[in-house]
Formats: C-alpha cells, structure tokens, sequence
C-alpha cells in the first residue's frame, strides 16, 4: 500500500491470497487495509500507531466496523480514504472509505474505533493530552 502522488488516500493491489474462493476479496482483508490506511495517515501526521496499540502502548483497538458495497476481486487496484470520524478524550474512531482506483466506484466504508488503555494513579481511560492535541489538529 502507498500514498498516491496525485490523490490523496492509500493505494493497493487485492493479492490472491486475500480473496475468497468465489475470487472477492475476503472480509479480513477489508480490516487489514484498513488498519494499514490508518497506520499510514496516523504516521503523517508525526503518530506511531504501531507503538500506540503496542502491548505497553496507550491505546486499543476497541472495534471494527465494515458495510461493503460491491466486491473487489484478485488484482484490481483500490484506493482507500481515511478521515477522523470522532473524537472525545477516552478514544477516537476513524472513517474510510474504499473506492476501485479507477473510475472511483465506491466499494465498502468502515470504522476502527481506539480507546485509551487505564492509566495514571485512578487507572482512568484517557488518550494522552499530546496525542489528544495532534487528533484535534486533524479535524481543522
């Protein structure tokens, strides 16, 4: 998966191993990409999303959410956009939305929601006032 020079969002190839055995790409793999597209858009914007959802990192990743539209299959080339959807001091949730690389057709949405791990003396759930502050940069 890799920034496209023109468009904005993170563009892919579906691999055959990612595809069911109709040929449509298997719904894991919608998660995946999607984890990767916000890996990749966290990372622009100076977040290690690795090292956040670590073990010892401060958050989680609390839940998944996927509507497809129309099935990609092997090798067709996509394109997936991310946006942050919410955001509120125990957590944020990222949209995407997965379109075919030619032509636009919008294929699946989803969501990812990352909470904050318990943290500090009372053990509360809160996203780190950096993190926090970064987050809130994105939604101007």
């Amino acid at each position: 998966m890799s920034p496209h020079p023109k468009r904005p969002g993170f563009h892919f190839r579906v691999r055959y191993a990612e595809c069911t055995a109709h040929g449509e790409l298997g719904l894991a793999s919608y998660i995946n990409y999607f984890s990767e597209a916000a890996a990749q858009a966290l990372s622009e914007r100076g977040m290690d999303l690795r090292t956040l959802t670590s073990r010892s990192g401060a958050l989680r990743e609390a839940g998944y959410e996927v509507a497809i539209q129309a099935s990609p299959g092997y090798d067709d080339e996509l394109e997936v956009e991310v946006r942050l959807h919410a955001l509120d001091e125990r957590g944020f949730t990222l949209g995407f939305g997965l379109q075919a690389a030619r032509g636009g057709k919008p294929l699946a949405r989803g969501a990812i929601r990352y909470d904050a791990r318990p943290s500090g003396p009372d053990g509360a759930c809160r996203l780190p006032l950096d993190l926090h502050g970064l987050l809130q940069e994105w939604l101007v």
